[in-house]
């Protein structure tokens, strides 16, 4: 009589469940907490790519990288919930993962901007967590597939997360604003308290600022100045939490500062040179040109060769202001002399603004038209003359982003 060999149960194909819901609890827990992909935060790497291949200016490329970026990390998660479920019945294995997928990513998504996802937003998570869950379904019995394709999606998303400023330079900033603000009654109103704004915010950041480093002095500077003079949000785009306890001083001040007899200019101005210290000049401006343009559009303010100005004075203040030591040191020097606000900004009269989207095309011919281009060339000139905006005599300056070169139609 033959001995009779009994054998195990073949261990189902597949991921566990036990290990498929870590998976999936861990990079739940990163697409909650970790910094939503922006425009501003995509590698210049990718934005290239992007811009090549699609001849798209700089601003689309930084958004489609980040519409890219923000696709794969709702998809990598529809995967992982596929394959956490790949032990059952395909059928109902399928069911599952297209219920809880879509409903983790609305989730993640509502505790990541701490606010429920507008209808464009939940209609994304859904259509990518789908298609993050076919692309497990189809791969589930290939491990090699699974584990590549994980790997190299989750490795892209998790690179593109932005970084924020410094411990030591969000501290520096916010006792500088902190100064500056303790003095809001005793700053003149007007363009006199743009330029004294200035002033104290430089100083004091100096002071407080390590002396061999004066770019670190200026970059604290002008980071407080985009908080109080500019945009609370500026805080938000270098990853830092908002400090509401001086909302009501802080609007004391905007209300007070001018920057060429235009209280909105300050604003312009301050965001700009923010977003150059925390990415670059070419993206601010690229910012600050899509602005204006949505702005063209029905119910907007209308086109503003105005701001633009403003827009641009604030770059290059920021790019004079931190460009090497020399350029800093340069800067703050001629600051301890005393500037006023013209050396800022350029005089504005002349300059159309609240052009609305159709007027622009036909009148102007977009940003390409040679209209566009007369006025951007005296804003060239005008910009020039400013004394705080000059790095050397030999800087080239530029109002529109460089890939902005051939007409574009306001979107």
């Amino acid at each position: 009589m033959k001995p009779v060999t009994i054998r195990q149960p073949s261990r189902p194909p597949g991921l566990s469940p036990a290990l498929g819901l870590v998976f999936v609890s861990v990079w739940f827990a990163v697409l909650c907490l970790a910094p939503d992909p922006r425009p501003l935060g995509a590698p210049d790497v990718a934005v290239k790519v992007v811009g090549k291949l699609t001849g798209l200016s700089d601003a689309s490329s930084r958004a489609a990288t980040t519409f890219t970026l923000r696709a794969i990390g709702i998809g990598v998660l529809g995967v992982l919930v596929a394959l956490s479920l790949s032990r059952r019945p395909l059928r109902q294995s399928t069911i599952i993962a297209l219920a809880v997928a879509p409903s983790l990513a609305i989730a993640s998504m509502w505790i990541n901007y701490g606010y429920f996802p507008i209808a464009f937003q939940v209609g994304f998570a859904i259509v990518f967590a789908i298609i993050g869950v076919t692309t497990g379904v189809a791969i589930r019995k290939s491990l090699v597939a699974r584990i590549s394709l994980i790997v190299i999606a989750g490795g892209l998303f998790v690179w593109a997360i932005p970084h924020g400023i410094s411990d030591n330079l969000d501290r520096s900033a916010r006792i500088t604003g902190e100064y500056v603000l303790a003095s809001v009654d005793k700053i003149p109103a007007g363009d006199e308290g743009f330029a004294e704004c200035v002033a104290m915010a430089f100083q004091f950041a100096a002071e407080i600022s390590d002396a061999s480093d004066p770019v670190q002095a200026n970059q604290t500077a002008i980071l407080a100045l985009g908080v109080i003079l500019g945009d609370e949000r500026v805080a938000m785009v270098a990853r830092r939490s908002l400090d509401q306890s001086h909302h009501e001083t802080i609007s004391r001040l905007r209300q007070k500062v001018q920057l060429r007899g235009r209280g909105d200019l300050p604003r312009h101005f301050w965001v700009s040179a923010s977003l150059t210290v925390l990415a670059d000049g070419n993206r601010s401006t690229s910012v600050g040109v899509m602005k204006e343009l949505m702005d063209s559009n029905p119910g907007g303010s209308g086109f503003s060769f105005v701001d633009l100005v403003a827009d641009r004075a604030g770059v290059l203040f920021a790019e004079a202001a931190t460009h090497d030591a020399t350029s800093a040191l340069k800067l703050q020097q001629a600051i301890q002399s005393g500037l006023d606000a013209a050396d800022y900004c350029p005089p504005i009269t002349d300059l159309p603004e609240g052009i609305p989207r159709d007027e622009f095309q036909a009148t102007y011919g977009g940003l390409g038209g040679e209209p566009t281009h007369r006025i951007v060339q005296e804003i060239k000139n005008r910009l020039r003359q400013c004394r705080a905006l000059q790095m050397d005599s030999q800087q080239t300056i530029e109002v529109l982003p460089p890939a902005e070169s051939n007409p574009v139609s306001p979107p």
